[in-house]
């Protein structure tokens, strides 16, 4: 790839439309990217990388912040590459996004990234990610590759030349893409922990195992408790077989224990049902005298049951016979009387109103006579309100006469201010015109500031990353200790879960062999040991398990296995996880935080993060400060400069406008003078001085009207009002007397009905009548009483049958010395139920035990073996070997590279320093417990000696620098396969040269753009301009940078 033409626009500090023409070089030979600093010299390369990848090349520039700072508002910012590439041309245009303001409107748009390339063919190309992804097609290398093969930054390879091991595999890493390698170590030293934690699983498992055992109080159990005091995994064994003796005693007692616990239960049974029943039979002669007792109670309230009947009855009478008719008698009355009472009413009101009647005709014809009054006060007020026009138009010119002589007042005033204004524009412009001379450089500072925040945002951004990563890992070791308590509570639940099923197993056996006994006869053979004499045979268990039963019991035991082997994997994979993380972190914060240890904990981690993001956060705070006075300042230098445009403007504007107020004034005095003359000719025809008082006038008459007519209609309202209100009560009274007449005559007939209807019912008057009347709800209480005491008669009768029965030939029982005998067996069952639960919990404790510890023993073994195994190709790859070089696998890679790279440089170094020098490899460590393989040293051949390359001198260091750049370069793109990058860029770092290394430096570049490559260095070292004829020379301004070409 050879870079043609670079076009640059609004492109970091070139603000106008750059041009760059590299054809002119020949396309081949060494040229020069001179200028002062921060002028633009290394933009140059930024342009080609961004162009090609949308990325520049400094580690704190990203592609949102490439627009310059002096572009004008307008400008539009991209870079256009043309470039040729295994003999076809190419070209790309590409822009970043940026902020720029609105067409249309005020404020601020975003310019979206984008980006076009055009083919040889033709075809073109457009998409930001689309163009960069077929620009990686084309070149065959990435924006990383590229880099690191065309450009040779300032100080990068002197780091490396300087660097020891650690660090540079941390270089090689990125290069060379050596984490394959690396992670192959991690994945190692991961198996090597994980098969190392299960021995130790296991080793812990048997001692925790033997620390269960249950003892007995017995001569055995005192030498097994012996053994198990001074245990270790050796005497495992050993313990297991006392273990398995015990077992085998303690199920042989437990045997004859449940059948003389069977035994007793039978005989309490048999105890308890006997006091059951004898509890029943006295229950039953208690019921009895309780029966009686009722019976006689009842009998006694026979005759108040009677009387309740009697006065149910005459209740029911009243209510529902006699009530009804005696309550439209006393509505019927009440009619009666109301009707009378406003007949009365009505008649001394109709009298009233035929006086009022009287006495209103009279007013109305009074305000009729007065008509002619209200014609006269209307005709005036129509013939004032056509004179009100003439009132307002004089207003209006009196009005008019005031406002012209405020006009002529503020002309005045203002031609005053004008003459003002005009010597403090002159001031002002010439106070503007200092200023921005003294802010001419402002612009360069503010770039410079805006890139060290940059800086810092990328380094707290980093803190923040390590903050969270410190934050994942306490975490994760949070649950890698819930994971261990699961584990534990796994391992809890097989053991139980696994003695239930052992005990169940023994069960099943021994009732096989009941099975077994029982089809064998005396004089034939035993089918199992052949025998023909069979004096104790094995009998049949009540509660042994069926073989589906068994079978169930063993699929939970497994189960119950498999969760706890799990949950064993779980807890392994979270310490893993939580030593790679840890190390990874460590790593990590290796870029922001010297003298990091790998086994720091995490609180002072915490700390030393929190430490370096405090001192980052104030570095970032005095840089905000320092931005803020520079964008003050380069905001009140853009004020100042559209103050001066617009002072320019108003000085020409005040004498247009001193002219043209003058002229104002003089028209003003004309127009006062012709209105004043207007006004006296207009006030003399009229009646009254002004529109105001004519207006006072017209409300008085119309007030004056209104009152009359409103008189005239209050009279006629209330006399014709009163003439219908008679008309109405004359035809209500008469109604009155009408429905009067009828109620009376129902009334009578509901009064005679009432008399008879009593008589009927057998009351001898109202007061008996009245006595007897009862509400519903007294009637419902008393039919309750009566069927209730019925109800408890016959209930009464039946259970007297019943128990009669119950009792026949029987008598009281003696429930107390039942009881002592029930007492007497319960006791000698709780001591046998004791022993058995004591011999239960303790096999049950052990025979799980037993088994476990006997497979766990196995299962440590093999461990063993596997961590032996596993820990040595951990150990061999990691390059931790006791006694050997510590090369790990990784770096064993990096070597072959490193090799390859030093054999490179030196073709380059031995021409710069007369075949004095060469760079060397370090075989052997000087200490093996450190890790090496990456270390570089230097043969004097002239003194014969090897020494440690951070000997040399600057100069010999930036000669042993610049060859093994140009080494790492050759052997990038010869491993890239068929990569063809023709052109490289250098930056700096010819300043440390005396004049005969740099004329050795000049012939290898030179040597380096022979054929049919270009090799620009960027530098500003004067012994270079003048030997190096092609130049691209930038010159830095106070509106941008400029570039000019010389060849």
């Amino acid at each position: 790839m050879k870079p043609l033409k670079i076009v640059m626009s609004a492109f970091c500090p070139y603000s106008d439309r750059t041009e760059l023409d590299l054809t002119a070089f020949g396309g081949q030979g060494l040229f020069l990217i001179t200028g002062d600093t921060g002028a633009g010299k290394t933009t140059i390369f930024d342009s080609i990388a961004f162009a090609l990848f949308g990325e520049a090349s400094g580690s704190t520039r990203t592609a949102d912040t490439l627009r310059s700072d002096f572009a004008e508002p307008n400008a539009k910012t991209y870079v256009e590459l043309t470039f040729s590439h295994k003999d076809k041309v190419y070209s790309i245009t590409r822009n970043p996004r940026y902020e720029r303001p609105k067409k249309n409107g005020e404020g601020m748009t975003t310019e979206n990234a984008d980006a076009v390339l055009r083919l040889p063919g033709g075809d073109v190309i457009t998409g930001y990610r689309d163009v960069t992804a077929k620009v990686v097609d084309i070149l065959g290398i990435n924006y990383r590759q590229f880099k690191q093969i065309a450009m040779i930054a300032q100080g990068e390879f002197l780091q490396l030349l300087l660097a020891d091991s650690k660090e540079r595999g941390d270089i090689f890493r990125r290069v060379f893409n050596t984490n394959l390698y690396q992670n192959a170590q991690r994945l190692l030293k991961n198996s090597e922990r994980e098969a190392q934690k299960r021995c130790e699983n296991a080793e812990h498992s048997i001692l925790q195992y033997i620390s269960s055992i249950a003892c007995p109080d017995s001569e055995q159990g005192k030498e097994l408790t012996a053994e198990m005091e001074n245990a270790s995994i050796h005497k495992g064994a050993d313990i297991l077989s006392g273990l398995q003796e015990l077992i085998a005693e303690d199920n042989s007692l437990l045997d004859n224990l449940m059948k003389q616990k069977e035994k007793l239960n039978h005989e309490l049974d048999a105890q308890i049902t006997a006091i059951t029943q004898a509890q029943y039979i006295n229950q039953f002669f208690e019921e009895l005298k309780t029966a009686q007792e009722k019976q006689k109670t009842l009998a006694a309230q026979q005759d108040e049951i009677a009387d309740r009947k009697k006065k149910m009855q005459e209740a029911e009478k009243a209510l529902y016979t006699i009530s009804p008719l005696e309550d439209k008698y006393l509505r019927e009355q009440r009619d009666e009387q109301e009707l009378n009472k406003n007949i009365s009413k009505l008649e001394l009101k109709i009298q009233t109103q035929k006086e009022e009647l009287e006495i209103a005709r009279t007013a109305y014809q009074a305000e009729k006579e007065r008509e002619p009054k209200r014609e006269e006060l209307a005709s005036a007020i129509v013939r004032l309100k056509k004179l009100l026009p003439q009132y307002e138009t004089a207003e209006v010119l009196e009005r008019n006469l005031e406002e012209l002589a405020k006009k002529q007042s503020k002309v005045s005033k203002e031609l005053e201010e004008l003459l003002q204004q005009k010597n403090h524009f002159a001031e002002q412009k010439a106070k503007f015109t200092q200023e921005l001379e003294q802010l001419s450089d402002i612009e360069v500072k503010l770039s410079a500031c805006e890139q060290e925040r940059n800086r810092l945002q990328d380094v707290q951004t980093g803190l923040l990353a390590l903050q969270d990563s410190l934050s994942r890992l306490c975490k994760t070791q949070t649950e890698s200790g819930r994971l261990k308590q699961r584990f534990l509570k796994t391992q809890e639940n097989y053991q139980t879960i696994n003695a239930v099923y052992i005990e169940s197993e023994t069960a099943f056996f021994s009732e096989q062999a009941g099975l077994l006994a029982e089809s064998l006869k005396d004089g034939e053979p035993c089918p199992v040991c052949g025998s023909k004499v069979h004096p104790s045979k094995a009998t049949i268990g009540a509660d042994a398990p069926s073989e589906a039963e068994l079978n169930e019991l063993k699929q939970k035991t497994d189960k119950a296995r498999q969760n706890m082997q799990s949950a064993s994997e779980r807890s392994a994979e979270a310490l893993t996880k939580i030593a790679m993380m840890k190390e990874q972190l460590v790593h990590d914060a290796g870029t922001y935080i010297s003298n990091i240890e790998p086994d720091i904990e995490g609180e002072h981690f915490s700390t030393l993060i929190e430490g370096a993001a405090a001192e980052n956060q104030k570095k970032q705070k005095e840089n905000n400060e320092q931005k803020t006075r520079i964008e003050e300042q380069v905001s009140y230098k853009k004020q100042v400069k559209e103050q001066l445009a617009l002072l320019e403007s108003s000085l020409q504007g005040n004498q247009a406008s001193t002219v043209q107020k003058e002229q104002q004034k003089s028209s003003i005095g004309a127009d006062i003078a012709s209105g004043t003359g207007e006004l006296k000719a207009l006030q003399s025809t009229l009646e009254y001085t002004g529109r105001e008082q004519a207006v006072a006038a017209i409300e008085a008459w119309t007030k004056d009207l209104n009152a009359l007519k409103e008189a005239f209609q209050k009279a006629d309202e209330a006399y014709h009002g009163l003439e219908n209100k008679l008309e109405s009560n004359q035809a209500l009274f008469k109604n009155y007397q009408e429905r009067l007449a009828g109620t009376t005559q129902a009334k009578q007939a509901t009064l005679a009905a009432y008399t008879q209807k009593l008589s009927e019912c057998g009351f001898c008057n109202a007061e008996v009548y009245h006595n007897a009347l009862k509400t519903e709800a007294e009637i419902n209480e008393l039919k309750d009483s009566i069927e209730q005491y019925q109800n408890e008669v016959q209930a009464v009768e039946r259970d007297l049958q019943r128990l009669t029965r119950e009792t026949e030939n029987r008598q009281k029982q003696d429930l107390e010395q039942l009881e002592v005998s029930k007492q007497k067996l319960q006791k000698e069952k709780n001591q046998v139920e004791d022993f058995v639960q004591t011999l239960a919990g303790r096999l049950g404790t052990n025979e799980p035990i037993a088994k476990a510890l006997g497979r766990t023993i196995s299962d440590a073994a093999g461990y063993q073996k596997e961590y032996l195994l596993v820990g040595n190709l951990s150990k061999t790859a990691n390059g931790e070997l006791a006694g050997k070089q510590k090369l790990a696998f990784e770096q064993y890679v990096q070597a072959s590279y490193f090799n390859q790279i030093l054999a490179e440089a030196n073709k380059r170094l031995r021409i710069m320093t007369n075949s004095r020098f060469e760079l060397l490899r370090r075989e052997d460590a000087a200490n093996l417990r450190a890790q090496t393989g990456l270390e570089i040293d230097v043969m004097d051949h002239y003194t014969g000696r090897i020494r440690s390359v951070k000997s040399l001198s600057g100069g010999e260091s930036f000669k042993a620098s610049l060859s093994l750049a140009l080494g790492l370069s050759d052997v990038i793109q010869s491993h890239a396969g068929g990569v063809e990058i023709d052109t490289l860029f250098i930056d700096e770092g010819f300043g440390a040269l005396d004049t005969e290394s740099l004329e050795q430096a000049i012939q290898t570049l030179a040597g380096l753009a022979a054929g049919n490559r270009l090799v620009g260095i960027i530098s500003h070292v004067t012994e270079l301009k003048e030997r190096i004829d092609r130049q691209i020379v930038i010159e830095k301004s106070s509106s941008g940078s400029r570039v000019k070409m010389k060849y």
